[in-house]
């Protein structure tokens, strides 16, 4: 038996989606919205007999396999690791896997874990090193679970040791570890606390180095380029870690620095994720927010850190997530925090308020002006409440800033009209009717039109229930297994 077949008889097609999608049953197959795209109808299907799915928004479909391919970004054998880790089984070996650049992936998976061990066994023969990570409240298992390790101050240390282990230098640079012109190459971090940055499934596919001590020339974290395997815009440290843990207490914690998710979650909270090696992208949004609409954004107390945090919040609002802010204490980051104690960090995420309301609790205690709050209510805090999808929770918070800055709805409302996704709408008037509608024709209106989109979306979802169940007939599972590359 392959390991494919052991995975399917191991684990339900409908449970493993069902932690992505929410699935409702419709007669002996099971619905959603997509997953892949933003759809009010739901037209994601699930036949649990025949262990495959088609998403009719997209056209994607396919098997447990495919599936988890596409909603975690992995290649084949990822994914596949990815699903024996959660049916519990070890993988043999015993199945087709697409051809494409699989030999020269694994071998820099072999090359990255290497070093990896490498970098450990240096912090463990590194005083200065190990007293660092203990002064910054890491304790010994913590930094053997995130696999932390330290690159010597030396120009070839690790070169060296993985050509003697039977690597090409071509293979180092292309992941990312040396660098410089033939015969003159040199490893990229030197002198710096490691950290492993993983893929969804575990596995290694980059490092980011925190510099240990000072030097004006070099930065204070430095990342690996830009690789096969390392995406930055797509990766998000700690993720493979946190994933079970952001379903399980239904929200996220967003942090952005290594050493803040490591203490984080050697605290307690493994739902922690950092950015790694770049700002927040609307990828990353769509990540968490798929595993929790809940987000607890944990960033600097600076300038610079409200000014990340406000991006942040810009793209995950729109996926109608409910983003809060832990106000930290002026000066401090997460691991300062921590290190004082794990009460404060609980009690800082506990009464963590929505993102909207700590702006504007910002705003009214460093502004005594009142015309510099406004200014700065429509500048800072009326572009987040732009990018909420909810009509209702954009009510709620105009009127929370309304009673707050004691300004009108109505000229909230006016503003927030011109500030649409960073665009002003045009000053020019808007033509007005010859009667006014009465608020019975209004209300009448609205009820139908209600009707008549349920009545359309009933319509579209028996529509797509009979052809996903022609789908599912022996033609249609044919149809599917042509787009299949393992076959």
């Amino acid at each position: 038996m392959s390991d494919i077949e052991r995975i399917k008889e191991r684990l339900n097609i409908v449970d493993v989606i069902g932690e992505y999608v929410k699935l409702s049953k419709a007669g002996t197959q099971f619905k959603g919205k997509s997953p892949f795209t933003n759809e009010k109808t739901p037209s994601f299907f699930v036949s649990p007999d025949r262990g495959l799915y088609h998403d009719f928004s997209s056209g994607k479909g396919g098997d447990i396999l495919t599936f988890i391919q596409e909603i975690e970004g992995l290649d084949f054998s990822g994914a596949l690791k990815l699903l024996a880790d959660k049916a519990g089984i070890e993988l043999t070996g015993g199945q087709r896997e697409d051809k494409q650049s699989k030999d020269e992936k694994e071998r820099l998976y072999s090359v990255l874990e290497e070093a990896t061990q490498f970098f450990k066994e240096r912090l463990e023969g590194s005083t200065e090193a190990k007293q660092y990570i203990g002064a910054r409240g890491i304790e010994e298992k913590t930094s053997n679970h995130f696999k932390l390790g330290y690159a010597p101050d030396e120009w070839r240390s690790l070169k060296d040791h993985l050509v003697s282990r039977g690597f090409s230098e071509k293979e180092l640079i292309d992941a990312g570890l040396i660098k410089g012109e033939s015969g003159k190459r040199y490893d990229v971090f030197r002198k710096r606390i490691m950290f492993p940055i993983s893929d969804v499934a575990g596995r290694i596919i980059g490092f980011s180095g925190r510099l240990l001590g000072s030097d004006e020339k070099a930065p204070k974290y430095l990342n690996s380029p830009e690789t096969l395997l390392y995406k930055k815009s797509q990766i998000l440290y700690g993720y493979d870690r946190a994933k079970r843990s952001i379903r399980k207490h239904d929200f996220s914690i967003l942090v952005e620095g290594q050493m803040d998710l490591v203490l984080s979650h050697q605290t307690g909270f493994t739902n922690t994720v950092a950015v790694s090696g770049t700002g927040f992208t609307v990828y990353h949004a769509k990540v968490i927010s798929r595993l929790s609409t809940n987000c607890v954004l944990a960033f600097d107390s600076d300038r610079a850190g409200y000014a990340s945090a406000a991006r942040t919040a810009e793209m995950l609002l729109p996926f109608d997530t409910d983003v809060k802010m832990a106000i930290l204490p002026q000066g401090k980051d997460p691991a300062d925090v921590i290190l004082e104690g794990s009460d404060s960090w609980k009690s800082l995420i506990r009464d963590s308020k929505p993102v909207i309301e700590g702006f504007a609790g910002r705003i009214l205690k460093e502004e005594k002006d009142r015309r510099m709050r406004g200014k700065r209510v429509r500048a800072e805090v009326l572009p987040l409440v732009s990018r909420i999808p909810n009509s209702i929770d954009q009510s709620h918070f105009i009127r929370y800033i309304s009673r707050n800055f004691d300004i009108p709805e109505d000229s909230l409302k006016e503003e927030l009209s011109k500030v649409t996704k960073g665009k002003v709408i045009s000053n020019k008037e808007t033509p007005v009717t010859s009667k006014r509608p009465t608020s019975e024709q209004v209300l009448l209106n609205r009820i139908t039109g209600i009707i008549s989109l349920k009545q359309r979306r009933k319509e579209d979802t028996s529509k797509y229930e009979k052809r996903f169940a022609e789908l599912m007939g022996d033609e249609g599972t044919v149809t599917l297994q042509e787009h299949d590359p393992r076959i």
